[in-house]
């Protein structure tokens, strides 16, 4: 007869947990308490017996911050099971160490059915972990890798095809290149032969290494002979003393600022001595990198058409200088007149001589700006500098400018002394001719403001208006000779265009500059600059 065996006791099974390889432990109250620990958990803490009987977090402090405290009163207190995989940091042999635990937490109930203790196994995973992680990332990196070979392909093939395109295109700019370079040499013949026969010299200066390439035609032109080789500094020498600073401050201009370079002077032949008038025509330009650029041009003979414009200056001058004589009289008659009209307190009369003195007045105005450009453009006009105060002059402007503007507000800006080495008369005139055109170019009643002020060493002198403003297209051209804005506007209003192109040949002739800011119907601003006397 087989015996039945004996029911092991408590401490039995503990003795046999004990010693079984699945790291168990057993853990009661709200502080997770151990009351049991076997071999195989002590060792996944790093810890011996004496944590038996101590709280988890003080008997395995490295366990403080992590979950387990938290996760272990959950499930004694709803009942739940809780299993899964997880990492814990602990102290092995006195190195923290991370492993991972595939772990279950049982809640073990009472008779009633209330869990008193949990039943904590766990079993070392942390290999596997390791592996599967590194499996993972391989299988991502490979993942990526073919993701990349993929959209690699895809770049190839439309890299093809791109250059396929491109092929087609390259032919069709080579065809376009070829075409152009017809065309090129098509007009490079027809300049050739234009300049043949316009009798033109031309030239080439390389803007930095100065080298000159001149046509024998050009040669000619400054007195040379026609095989010789001659520098810039030959011509420049052959250039009369008036011109020569001129020439040699635009050519320096256009060299170091590009742009178009246009200027006409007088030369004295190096062999034949003979007197010439040229005009020098040219342009910069820059390759793509901007380092190096090519300055070309013309050069040719205007000595007939100077001598055209000179008879036709002496012309107007002659008949300006004749009309004025007449014109005086008829001032002197008009004022006699007048003055018989007021003492017979004949009104009508009165005004009407007024209004044909005014007309006389502007008569004389436009005789004398003939006269002006007469005298100007043969040389004749003096510029007389001295010393002077721009303060006093603008003043001048000022107490004239009350007794002879009625029909706008023109409001002077205070000026602090401003000495000036220049023909006074000249800047004064000047600034008249600015103030005239704003009464004559905005509408009565409006303001007109004056201002004199010192900026990086020069006199800057302006004149604002509320009128009607100037075009973009009309303000390179305004300070031309004989040139006036032709609109709607404008068409009532008298004048040659004289004005301003004497005010710039007066400013340039006081080496200062001369300009206008505008906007179409909202008004201008016109300005000149001249050097501060420092002495």
């Amino acid at each position: 007869m087989i015996e039945k065996p004996n029911p092991f006791n408590d401490k039995l099974l503990l003795n046999i947990l004990a010693v079984s390889n699945e790291a168990t432990a057993i853990y009661t109250t709200d502080d997770i308490v151990i009351q049991f620990a076997n071999d195989a958990m002590l060792g996944f803490w790093g810890k011996d017996r004496s944590v038996i009987g101590l709280p988890l977090e003080e008997g395995v402090p490295e366990l403080k911050g992590q979950p387990f405290k938290y996760m272990l009163q959950q499930v004694l207190r709803t009942g739940i099971t809780d299993n899964g995989i997880i990492s814990a940091e602990t102290l092995i042999n006195g190195e923290l160490q991370t492993n991972y635990y595939e772990y279950e937490y049982r809640a073990i109930p009472d008779d009633n059915g209330v869990p008193y203790c949990v039943l904590h196994t766990a079993a070392n995973v942390t290999e596997r972990e390791r592996n599967k992680r590194v499996i993972a990332q391989q299988q991502e990196e490979a993942q990526a890798l073919t993701e990349e070979l993929e959209a690699s392909n895809e770049e190839l093939r439309l890299i093809n095809e791109e250059l396929i395109i491109s092929n087609n295109e390259l032919d069709n700019a080579q065809t376009q290149l070829q075409a152009a370079y017809n065309s090129l040499e098509e007009n490079e013949i027809a300049l050739r032969l234009a300049i043949e026969a316009a009798n033109f010299g031309t030239w080439h200066i390389n803007s930095i290494t100065r080298a000159f390439i001149t046509s024998a035609r050009l040669r000619e032109l400054f007195g040379y002979r026609a095989d010789e080789e001659i520098t810039i500094e030959d011509t420049l020498a052959q250039i009369t003393d008036e011109y020569r600073g001129l020439v040699s401050k635009k050519f320096e201009n256009a060299i170091y600022n590009g742009g178009d370079f246009d200027v006409t002077y007088q030369v004295v032949g190096y062999h034949d001595q003979v007197t010439r008038w040229l005009r020098a025509i040219g342009n910069l330009k820059a390759d793509p990198s901007g380092e190096f650029s090519n300055f070309t041009g013309v050069v040719m003979d205007v000595s007939e058409l100077r001598r055209d414009e000179q008879r036709k200056n002496d012309f107007i001058g002659m008949v300006s200088h004749e009309l004025k004589t007449p014109l005086t009289s008829m001032k002197g008659y008009v004022q006699i007149l007048k003055s018989k009209a007021d003492k017979n307190q004949d009104k009508f009369s009165s005004d009407v001589l007024d209004k044909a003195n005014n007309q006389v007045s502007k008569m004389t105005t436009l005789i004398n700006g003939f006269l002006n450009v007469s005298r100007l453009e043969s040389g004749k006009i003096q510029i007389d500098k001295q010393v002077f105060d721009m303060a006093l002059l603008v003043k001048e402007v000022e107490e004239e400018s009350i007794t002879t503007i009625t029909s706008h507000k023109v409001v002077f800006a205070p000026v602090v002394e401003t000495i000036v080495k220049a023909d006074r008369d000249k800047i004064g005139q000047v600034i008249n001719n600015f103030i005239s055109n704003a009464v004559k170019y905005s509408p009565a009643g409006s303001t007109i403001e004056v201002a004199c002020i010192t900026i990086n060493g020069k006199a800057l002198v302006s004149v604002k208006d509320q009128g009607m403003g100037i075009a973009p297209k009309d303000i390179d051209k305004l300070f031309e000779r004989y040139y006036r804005v032709e609109n709607n506007s404008t068409a009532t209003i008298a004048g040659f265009g004289i004005g301003l192109y004497l005010s710039s040949e007066i400013v340039e002739r006081h080496n200062g500059n001369i300009g206008v800011e505008s906007v179409l119907g909202k008004g201008s601003t016109f300005w000149f600059t001249l050097p501060v006397n420092l002495v």
